[in-house]
This record gives C-alpha cells, structure tokens and sequence, in this order.
C-alpha cells in the first residue's frame, strides 16, 4: 500500500496518539493537529525521532480557522490528504439541573460542531483530488471517534450523551452525501478504554460493566481505526463499530449486580 496523507486530530495522547503510531507503523505521513499545544510538539517529535514522518499543528477543530489551518498544513506537506481520523471527543459530566446553557453549548461545539467542521474541509479536498484534472487512486476516508453514549445513557453526561449520538448521525448522514463520490465516513464507538477515557470513573466499576472484565487499550481502538480508513473496509460506509468489550450487547439482566456485604 503506497503512503498515505493522514490527519489525526486530538493527537496529543490516547486514542489519537495510538492512531498516529498506527498509521506511522504503515508508513504513512501525518498531519497531528491538537488543542495541546506542547503535548503535541513533544508527541510529534517522538513520532519523528522514531522514524516517522508527521508535523504538527495546533487547533481546535470547533474553530473554522484551525481546521482551515489544519488542512493547509497537510496540502503544503504532503500536496494531498487520504484519510481523516477524527479522534476529538470532550467529555463532561454534571447533574442534569447543575448543567449550565454553556455547558451543554460548549461540549456540543466541541463534540459536533467540531467534527462538521473537519469533515466537511476534508471531505471537499477529498473531492477535488477525485475529479480528473487532480485524480487519486482511492477517493479518501474518514472515521470519527464516538462513546457507546451515542446508544446508552447516564444521568450525569446529559450534553455528552447529547453530543454522541448526534455524532452518530452526523456520521451517517456525511457518509450519505458523500456516497457518490466512493467518498467512505464511519465511525468507532468506544466504551472504556485507558487513559483519558472515562477518567472520571473508576477502573473496577468499568471493569465490572463490561463482559469481557477489562478495560479496553488506545491500541485496540487505533487498529479497528486504520481497519476502516484501508482499502480492506472499501464497501463500509455510513456505520458505527463499537469497540466496548461487549458493553452494547449485553442486556440488563446479564450485567452483575452489586454483591452484598
């Protein structure tokens, strides 16, 4: 498979930085973009330490600036983009009457607004290189990152559980229209997984939620990431794969109950 123009956005660390890594084992060359201005750098210069060919810019993917800033860095580095990994994803937690207006605007504008915005800048590059004059081989990929709240609820993530299955629908609905032009968006729902993820629970209780018994890796995320954004995917679009450990399949009955003392 010949090197790809990759842009992975929230970077930094978790997910984001197991996709870099992914993606960089393949020998495509990356464009990391993070709201972590340092964390980056530090992150982009290990990549490249290593071997790997990435740059990095600092953004916030709910700015239409940064994501044009985004884009222009990955034309001017590599003169095309291949593959979108979204991997951004706020999370925020608070009673339902504690949140605030702001709140919930905020992580919509973090968790949808975001996601519109670099979708769409890569998508429309994604079609000018599929025209003739500028032809690629393969029409482009996306995959945006999402929580298995696009499909569960809890009380105390209103706008998170808001946000994610907005997410999902924008999803679909963006690989709706870009459908002719072989243009293919899906996404990948986590449940618990190290790191940031869920950092505001702990581990046991995940554990104990999900049938497998364990937390899920960045890694195990990041391959079913590169799976979808490669020709092996070529007739997936317009779907969501969770990588929860099972956490969607099981019914309430068959989730463990609290053990007396």
């Amino acid at each position: 498979m010949a090197s790809r123009s990759v842009i992975i956005t929230g970077a930094a660390s978790g997910v984001g930085a197991a996709c870099a890594r992914r993606f960089a084992a393949a020998g495509d060359k990356l464009v990391l973009a993070d709201k972590k201005e340092d964390a980056g750098k530090a992150f982009t210069k290990e990549l490249v330490a290593d071997g790997a060919t990435a740059t990095f810019v600092h953004a916030d993917v709910a700015n239409r600036l940064h994501v044009h800033n985004i884009i222009a860095e990955a034309l001017d580095a590599y003169g095309r983009i291949d593959v979108l990994a979204h991997t951004v994803m706020e999370q925020f937690s608070a009673p339902f009457f504690e949140t605030s207006e702001e709140d919930f605007d905020r992580i919509v504008a973090a968790n949808i607004r975001g996601a519109f915005l670099i979708n769409q800048a890569a998508a429309k590059q994604f079609v000018k290189q599929s025209k003739p004059e500028g032809a690629t081989d393969t029409p482009g990929a996306i995959v945006n990152i999402g929580s298995v709240e696009a499909v569960t609820a809890a009380a105390d993530h209103v706008a998170f559980a808001a946000s994610q299955g907005g997410l999902h629908q924008l999803t679909k609905a963006i690989a709706m229209a870009l459908s002719p032009h072989a243009i293919r968006v899906n996404a990948v729902g986590v449940g618990s997984i190290k790191g940031e993820l869920d950092k505001d629970v702990a581990q046991k209780q995940l554990r104990e939620a999900t049938p497998l018994k364990r937390i899920g890796d960045p890694e195990e995320v990041a391959e079913v990431v590169f799976f979808l954004a490669s020709e092996a995917a070529s007739y997936v679009t317009g779907q969501c794969l969770y990588v929860d450990g099972g956490r969607l399949a099981q019914t309430d009955s068959m989730k463990e109950k609290p053990k007396d003392d």
